[in-house]
């Protein structure tokens, strides 16, 4: 039997699921009551032991979730609360208590989901309040949780800076300690507990009684110890991962902070010490541990301003005391900490959106708290300076239409009212208010609220200038600094400009920045000293980057734009005032910029342009500027440090290279005149070392600094700047001395000596700058007769070959310097020739004070003094080259670990030196004997050449021993040998041949130079065929190859120069040799290397050219160049060609003159196909035109070379009409910059394009040879030359080339006419049909001279059918041209064909206008006077109808075009031999007065004065007549704009009144719909003109019967055949079916009408279909009343009837234009309605806030941009849909259904 308290347990138990907690206590008392000798506390501890207890029950079932088990255990703990205030014994009770809390409590609060933790925690705190033992709370689940939180976040569970840093473990056996919470857990119990009883003390301290002050002093202890150990647990929160960063701001942070708030010092014991925390102190330490995250990532940096924006939050809500100080112990002021306004500033312009919004919602409640705790001298006035903005002060009579839009916004938005006050003042607070406006509108709203406030706002904070002696703010605060001194606020004012420049919509970008740029800044110069340097260098330069802000740049070749200029005054000023040092470390910091990001073209000209405004003062000061803004300038960062004049040179130097990848000459001049022009403001170039010098020299491009080049006197003042501070430190010094300084070798150790070719190239570089400088410098002969002196006595040390081992660098550095003397001297007479073609070997010029020719004379006569020294050494040096019995040797190391790059030699270092030394004395002889041999007269050099002979024999005899060691040498050899040849190919002078004859073996042979050719072929081939050479050094071979091969075939080219050679002299090469190096160019083809292309296509084109002039006219076939072998070279060629760059326009052009040689051209077999396939040359062509299609560069040269090889030889056009075709309809937008600086810079290129064959005509197409027009112009030019030299009989092919052009007109023409693209009518303006189309027509009117009486009718016939189309005017005014000029070429078939098309009537109006216009020139410029008058009888008169034509345009047009014919040819109607004829003159004089003196007529005329003598019968079909230069010539295609497009344009844009009343049908017709009915008060609902049917109409029963004309009849033949009664009777039949239709109908639509709501939607704004169908369903759904929209075109359209499902029919659908969309809204309201937008405005309510009016028109805006502003101002009010999401927007479909649903709620209206 049970014992008594069990039984009570039992009672209990069955009723804690069904009794809520209250009522516990309640039955509790019942259960006690109803048995007396069962005590509180026997059954508080039977209870406790009872299952229902959570820790027993948590094995049986896991959690607390369900609500009936949640109530359970709450009524269980509820009863044993109960029961534990029932005991007598307080110790007693304080045990119980302990065992409550571990054994039930605990559990509980672990199990307890989120929305009931406070429940438990307020039931825990009842059952401690009701013992009062709080310290026991503190010492149980307190120090639990923060223990389990410690755990969780892995620190120690012992803290010596905590109170509840450990718990009573003595209460729970052994290590059976309950398992810790988790840290979201142990945090929530935590805040719950805190909140709980901070809510309980202030209870306690409002009841005045002595037990409640007892109580409250323990409580109070509570809090403070708790309070502690949570500000420690929060601030190491806070330091470790953003985990646990998060949960003490979303759980800990705000309690924390409530507490802090009621206890205003918190006071605790740690052992025998006190600590205080105030609320100053912890809010230091939470500004520190913020300080420390905004310096790591982006994600810490929002962690910081969470916890700020939490901090202000809470004390926001009534504990602002907590950060204003009431109190007198404040510690620490956040307002006036400047790293907290520092941070504000960068986070509002932070790239995460979300951290920018945080930042911004901690300004705006931080300003809320701080301005709300007192002025504090925030209400210092400022006077508003009435000079302020002048730049930007605009009368009302000058603002635009979109000005005066955005200020009406500006009006709606408040924003004015500041600027209208009558107050000329403004504080820190009004301030404040416009920059919070302002960021709001960058950061959240639409792109036109930024236009309608920005520039004003802006003004507003520049005019309200800051009191003078408020510029020391320290004595204020640092928070009322911030907008009471121009330092505070041009650092907000950067904030707002850096967003700006960041926005993603690049219209406000450009707002921003424009009016940045626009401030009158040299009224600002204090304030443009004081803006921080930071923003400068980093956001305003990067923002200039940004394309949108140069959208003129570039074009016509200016690289300027408003932008460039607007920063370049900005910087001016910025730099003014600043000291040298200053303004070096600013342009040291803006070129640097080029370093680290990335410029796009406009970007670097800007960066470039801002350098060196920085630089352009007049005067430059050493002192330190006396502004007050000095010092504030620097306050964004540290002091410049010195920056030296190399280090500034340095900047420069990377700015100019980074020009270099823009590629366009006059782009890149432009940049490097700005570096230039600073180097020359700042640097000293005596204070920059030398090898830097030339390094910066170098990034120069040379053509800029060469003769005649732009920059180089500019360069040379620099340069010769007499601010020396001694003689010895001259710039001319240094250079003088240069090559002694070079020369000089320090040997410090045993390997010292060596080197290789990676050393050679950087000396060879080194030298090659230097020899440029120099003669940039030099302006006296005394200086270079130094260096002279300098080449003659180490030349002559040369000789002590004894005392010069083989492998000195000092003789390979003597060579470097005289080569790369002679080769500066080259290239300034190639300038100089190219100049000035009259500059020839007996010319001067007086550059730099010298005559260069006399310069070369004496540098000959220098050399000629030590070349035989030279030979002499050479000789030695190239002794290692013929080494015998060589073994291999060890390689160095970076031979063998080398991967990739260019190969290097694979010989040992000491023989790499020995042979760079054999080779540079080559090189270098051969250069002097070049030079002495072109500037000496006489014949002493002839044993050098004798010497280079021998060489060249040793070299093609010497045999490779099996070694790598010895294949290399070999291999040296031959590169020696390419400069040996290179030297003797351009050698003007014969006599050496003497040389090779007497090497001959045969002295019989003819030909000189077969056996010298045999031989190399024969050597080098067995030296790359033996295996021993790695496959990257035969390639170099190979290259090394075809140079020589190239070098001794161009001898014969070079000796053609002199005919009384080539008179004694026989063919150098026989044709067997020449077949013997074609095969063997044909068979390396696919292999060769990319360096050697160049080479290996001379060889071929020099091959074919030998062989043509051997041949005479002999076939090429019989000498073995085949069909079979064309086609090999053709497709090895090819696979070169797409192996190697194509970019390069040096191998383009070498393969098009090698491959489409003159010599093979002329030969059809070469083009026409056979069985095979197509001819050699036609499949090369075929595809270098496919492939051309992708490279611009590719097709021009090709289009360059094929015309001029086609107007040679015209026969062959008949086999290439398609790509005739395909260049004719080419075209690129791409624009090769790098075209034209490749051919400035690069002498192989020019060369190279000048082998090409030449355009016909070639000053007119090279205007368009970097355009996409080139191609086209080239074969307009062809055909129009050929027709020039037909007409001239000029060619011998005349019939071939006619009938070539006949052949390619009607290929064109049937393009046109049948091609799925040409023949398209319905295209968008400037689409790749549309230009297609203009391309074609412009080409067959260039052909048109090319019709003849065989095709004429062809023809016309096609020209008919493309006129009758629709066609844009771009395209139209082509098919005219071409039209005109055929029928004054046959004027007979113009009244034939023309007549009959004006009497059509069914002819399209396009059409009529086209032929009108046709009619019209042929009357005018008919050649002959008798066919002028009767093509002016016959087709006048038909024309003359179209003067009242209904379509304005066709009117309009003939009026002009008849006004035109009876002014000019009047005198020629003789109309006076009868009366019948004087009326009709009469009538002729009074049109013709009429359309003279009409005003409407007069100014049309006037406004395209010009355009109708646009025509000429003699240049209209011609090239330069069509591709026109002209200045109303457009960009599009070179399109000049048609006269019926001139017209048009006038009718809708100068013309307003006219305008207005031509088009008054039109509106009229599009607004039937909106005629307004008087009916009294009769509603109309019906908004369309397809509601016929009105119940009240009188005439409602009259119809209209429709009948076609076949059933007319019949029912009159059965009328006849049929009596009066039944026909009577069938007709009442027939009325009676017809009234009950009827009386249906009305019934459905009057059903129809009432079911409908008074809500009309106007979409005309709305622009997409698929919004427009969606809306349509919407409005029909609900029974809107009508929907509007712009074109109801749109109901036709497949997507629209796919989304509508029909909706269409059922709904009324009116069409409004979007011009008439406000007179709609007008017409509107006057009938009643209320017209509401949607959209988001100043004063728009939320969309549930708002009660729509019965009769409502819902206006929808445009995708994105919304409702305009001008429609705004016509609406009675706007609504909007609130929003929680980021996104501001929702799609107008969805917004529209959204407001559309909430109308019909509101009015109740069903939905079925």
């Amino acid at each position: 039997m049970a014992s008594p308290p069990e039984r009570a347990v039992a009672a209990l138990e069955s009723c804690f699921r069904a009794l809520p907690a209250d009522a516990v206590p309640a039955v509790v008392d019942c259960v006690l009551a109803s048995s007396a000798s069962t005590s509180p506390a026997q059954l508080f501890h039977a209870l406790l032991r009872s299952p229902t207890c959570p820790e027993q029950e948590q094995e049986q079932e896991q959690g607390l979730q369900a609500q009936s088990d949640f109530h359970a255990s709450i009524s269980h703990a509820a009863s044993l609360r109960h029961l534990l205030s029932r005991f007598d014994n307080p110790p007693k009770a304080k045990d119980a208590l302990r065992l409550l809390l571990w054994r039930v409590f605990l559990p509980l609060l672990r199990d307890t989901i989120e929305p009931n933790l406070h429940q438990v925690i307020a039931l825990m705190c009842d059952a401690v309040s009701d013992t009062g033992s709080w310290d026991l709370l503190g010492a149980t689940i307190a120090p639990f949780c923060i223990r389990s939180s410690a755990v969780a976040m892995g620190l120690s569970t012992r803290h010596d800076s905590m109170l509840y840093h450990s718990m009573m473990e003595a209460d729970f056996a052994g290590d059976n300690l309950p398992p810790m919470l988790t840290l979201s857990k142990a945090s929530s119990v935590l805040a719950s507990l805190l909140g709980d009883i901070l809510v309980r003390r202030r209870t306690i301290l409002s009841v005045d009684r002595l037990d409640s002050q007892e109580d409250a002093i323990d409580l109070d202890a509570f809090v403070q110890n708790l309070t502690w150990d949570l500000s420690a647990l929060v601030l190491k929160m806070f330091a470790h991962g953003q985990e646990y960063r998060s949960c003490a701001t979303r759980t800990l942070l705000q309690p924390l902070l409530i507490s802090l708030a009621d206890n205003p010092c918190v006071t605790v014991m740690l052992g025998a010490v006190q600590h205080k925390l105030s609320r100053f102190g912890f809010l230091e330490c939470i500004w520190d541990s913020c300080i420390s995250l905004f310096s790591l990532g982006c994600g810490e940096r929002l962690d910081a301003y969470n916890i700020l924006s939490l901090y202000f939050s809470t004390l926001k809500l009534g504990h602002e005391v907590a950060v204003l100080g009431a109190d007198k112990l404040q510690e620490f002021d956040l307002r006036n900490v400047r790293e907290f306004w520092n941070q504000l500033r960068k986070g509002l312009v932070d790239k995460d959106s979300f951290v920018r919004k945080q930042a911004f919602y901690v300004l705006t409640i931080s300003l809320s708290i701080f301005t709300s705790s007192g002025n504090d001298g925030s209400q210092h006035c400022s006077s508003k300076s009435s000079a302020a903005l002048p730049a930007q002060t605009k009368s009302n009579t000058a603002t635009t239409k979109r000005e005066r839009w955005a200020n009406k916004e500006a009006k709606s938005l408040g924003v004015r009212e500041m600027d209208q006050s009558d107050e000329r003042c403004s504080n820190g607070l009004d301030r404040w208010k416009i920059f919070l406006l302002l960021y709001e509108m960058l950061q959240e709203y639409g792109t036109h609220l930024v236009e309608a406030a920005w520039t004003l706002q802006v003004m507003l904070l520049f005019e309200s200038t800051p009191q003078t002696d408020y510029l020391n703010h320290t004595s204020h605060g640092t928070f009322h600094a911030q907008m009471e001194s121009w330092e505070g606020i041009l650092q907000w004012m950067t904030v707002l400009w850096e967003r700006g420049f960041t926005h993603d919509n690049p219209q406000v970008r450009c707002l921003v920045m424009q009016s940045f740029l626009d401030i009158a800044w040299e009224r600002y110069k204090v304030c443009t000293q004081i803006i921080p340097r930071g923003f400068v260098l980093g956001s305003l330069i990067r923002g200039l980057n940004d394309v949108v802000h140069h959208k003129d740049f570039g074009f016509g070749g200016v690289y300027n734009s408003k932008a460039i200029k607007g920063a370049e005054s900005f910087f001016s000023t910025y730099a003014q005032n600043l000291t040298r040092r200053d303004r070096m470390h600013l342009v040291w910091s803006l070129a640097s910029a080029a370093k680290h990001d990335s410029f796009g073209r406009a970007g670097l000209m800007t960066l470039a342009s801002c350098v060196a405004s920085c630089t352009c003062q007049s005067d430059i000061n050493d002192v330190p500027c006396a502004t007050p803004g000095k010092e504030a300038s620097k306050s964004d960062g540290d002091v410049p440090a010195e920056v030296r004049s190399a280090d500034l040179l340095d900047a420069l130097w990377i700015l100019s290279e980074r020009s270099k990848q823009h590629f366009n000459p006059k782009y890149r001049l432009k940049v490097c005149e700005q570096v230039i022009k600073v180097a020359t403001s700042l640097i000293n170039a005596t204070e920059v070392p030398l090898n830097q010098l030339l390094h910066f020299i170098s990034t120069i491009p040379r053509e800029f600094t060469d003769y005649f080049g732009p920059l180089r006197a500019i360069v040379q003042e620099w340069f010769v700047q007499k601010k020396e501070c001694s003689p010895g430190s001259t710039l001319l010094s240094k250079l003088i001395d240069f090559p002694t300084t070079f020369m000089k070798h320090n040997k410090q150790d045993q390997g010292s000596n060596l080197f290789d070719d990676e050393d050679v190239n950087a000396w060879e570089a080194e030298a090659r700058r230097w020899a440029r400088t120099l003669f940039l410098v030099t302006s006296d002969e005394q200086h270079l007769k130094r260096i002279l002196g300098f080449i003659e006595a180490h030349g002559y040390k040369l000789s002590e070959s004894e005392q010069c081992p083989v492998g000195e660098c000092v003789p390979v550095k003597f060579f470097i310097i005289v080569l790369s003397f002679i080769e500066e001297l080259e290239v300034g007479q190639r300038k100089l020739v190219c100049q000035d073609k009259t500059i020839l070997k007996g010319g001067s010029d007086r550059a730099n004070g010298l005559e260069l020719h006399d310069l070369n004379e004496k540098l000959a006569e220098s050399l000629s003094l030590v070349l035989e020294t030279m030979v002499v050494f050479s000789k030695l040096s190239c002794s290692v080259f013929w080494l015998r019995n060589i073994e291999n040797m060890d390689l160095p190391y970076s031979v063998k670990g080398k991967l990739g790059g260019p190969s290097q030699r694979r010989l040992a270092t000491s023989i790499t030196s020995s042979v760079l030394q054999g080779i540079w004395s080559m090189r270098c002889i051969s250069s002097v004997a070049s030079w002495c041999n072109h500037y000496s007269s006489g014949d002493s050099f002839s044993s050098t050449f004798s010497f280079l002979w021998d060489f060249y024999w040793k070299v093609i005899e010497h045999s490779t021993y099996a070694t790598e060691t010895g294949a290399e040498l070999h291999l040296a050899a031959y590169e020696t040998l390419a400069y040996v040849l290179a030297a003797l190919s351009a050698a003007r002078n014969s006599q050496y041949l003497d040389l090779v004859e007497t090497k001959q073996t045969n002295q019989a042979r003819n030909f000189s130079l077969d056996i010298s050719m045999t031989t190399f072929l024969n050597n080098i081939n067995h030296l790359l065929t033996n295996g021993i050479l790695t496959r990257s050094r035969r390639a170099v071979l190979m290259t090394w190859k075809w140079f020589c091969v190239d070098s001794l075939l161009s001898i014969s080219w070079c000796l053609s120069d002199n005919e009384s050679q080539l008179k004694r002299l026989d063919p150098l090469f026989s044709d067997s040799t020449l077949r013997c190096i074609f095969h063997d160019v044909i068979e390396s083809l696919e292999n060769a290397g990319e360096n050697s292309v160049l080479s290996i296509l001379r060889c071929v084109r020099s091959v074919l050219g030998l062989l043509h002039l051997n041949m005479g006219n002999r076939n090429f076939t019989s000498v073995g160049i085949s069909y079979e072998t064309m086609m090999q070279l053709a497709k090895s060629s090819w696979i070169l060609h797409l192996s190697c760059n194509k970019r390069r326009v040096a191998p383009i052009a070498a393969l098009l003159s090698a491959i489409l040689h003159p010599a093979m051209f002329c030969n059809l077999e070469m083009h026409q196909a056979n069985e095979k396939g197509p001819g050699p040359l036609k499949w090369f062509i075929e595809n270098l035109l496919n492939e051309g299609s992708k490279s611009p560069r590719t097709i021009r040269l090709a289009a360059l070379h094929l015309s001029g090889l086609w107007l040679t030889y015209p026969k062959t056009l008949r086999f290439y009409m398609e790509e005739l075709k395909l260049l004719s309809l080419y075209g690129s937008v791409a624009f090769d910059e790098d075209f034209e600086a490749e051919l400035s810079e690069n002498h192989e290129a020019r060369f190279e394009v000048s082998m090409l064959a030449q355009s016909p005509d070639r000053e007119f197409t090279e205007v368009f040879i970097n355009t996409e027009l080139y191609a086209r112009v080239s074969v307009a030019v062809l055909f129009h030359q050929l027709w020039k030299q037909i007409k001239e009989n000029n060619i011998s092919e005349t019939e071939e080339a006619l009938q070539s052009g006949k052949l390619f007109l009607l290929k064109l023409l049937d393009s046109a006419v049948n091609d799925k693209d040409l023949s398209k009518e319905l295209y968008k303006k400037y689409s790749s049909v549309h230009r297609r189309k203009v391309r074609v027509w412009q080409m067959i009117c260039v052909l048109s001279h090319y019709v003849e009486d065989d095709t004429v009718r062809e023809v016309i016939s096609s020209t008919h059918t493309c006129l009758y189309r629709n066609n844009l005017p771009a395209v139209r005014q082509y098919l005219e041209t071409f039209a005109i000029l055929l029928y004054l070429k046959f004027p007979t078939m113009a009244e034939e064909q023309l007549i009959p098309i004006f009497h059509d009537k069914g002819m399209r109006q396009q059409a009529l206008s086209s032929y009108v216009f046709i009619a019209a020139n042929i009357i005018l410029h008919s050649r002959q006077l008798s066919v002028q008058i009767n093509h002016l009888n016959q087709l006048l008169p038909p024309i003359l109808p179209f003067l009242t034509s209904h379509h304005h345009s066709l009117r309009s047009f003939t009026q002009l075009l008849v006004h035109s014919v009876l002014s000019r040819l009047w005198p020629t109607l003789h109309l006076e031999t009868s009366e019948d004829v004087i009326f009709e003159r009469r009538c002729f004089q009074e049109l013709k007065d009429y359309l003279a003196e009409n005003s409407d007529c007069v100014r049309l005329r006037v406004s395209i004065e010009g355009f109708l003598d646009v025509f000429d019968p003699n240049t209209s079909g011609t090239p330069s007549g069509i591709f026109s230069a002209r200045s109303e010539v457009s960009e599009f295609e070179c399109v000049p704009m048609s006269v019926m497009e001139r017209v048009i344009d006038f009718l809708n844009d100068v013309r307003e009144d006219l305008r207005h009343a031509i088009a008054k049908d039109t509106v009229t017709i599009k607004n039937e719909g909106l005629t307004v009915e008087e009916h009294g008060n009769e509603d109309n609902s019906g908004e369309s003109v397809s509601e016929l049917s009105q119940p009240g109409c009188q005439d409602a029963l009259d119809f209209q019967k429709k009948i076609t004309p076949r059933r007319d009849s019949e029912q009159a033949l059965s009328l006849n055949s049929r009596g009066p009664s039944r026909l009577i009777s069938e007709i009442e039949e027939d009325d009676q079916l017809f009234n009950l239709a009827l009386e249906a109908r009305l019934h459905a639509v009057e059903a129809i009408k009432q079911s409908q709501q008074e809500l009309i939607v106007v979409a005309s704004l709305v622009d997409r279909i698929p919004n427009l169908a969606g809306l349509t369903r919407t409005c029909e759904v609900f029974r809107a009343a009508g929907l509007v929209v712009a074109d109801k075109s749109i109901l036709q359209d497949k997507q629209f009837r796919l989304i509508s499902v029909t909706a269409e029919k059922w709904l009324p659908i009116s069409e409004v234009p979007v011009d008439s969309v406000k007179a709609y809204l007008e017409r509107k309201r006057a009938q009643g309605y209320s017209v509401i937008g949607l959209e988001q405005t100043a004063h728009s309510r939320p969309l549930d806030q708002f009660s729509f009016p019965r009769r409502t028109v819902l206006v929808l805006g445009r995708e994105k941009e919304g409702i305009p502003v001008d429609i705004i101002h016509a609406l009675d009010g706007c609504v909007e849909i609130p929003q929680l999401g980021v996104v501001r927007s929702l799609n107008v479909h969805v917004s529209g259904a959204i407001a559309v649903w909430e109308y019909t709620r509101q009015h109740n209206q069903p939905c079925t």
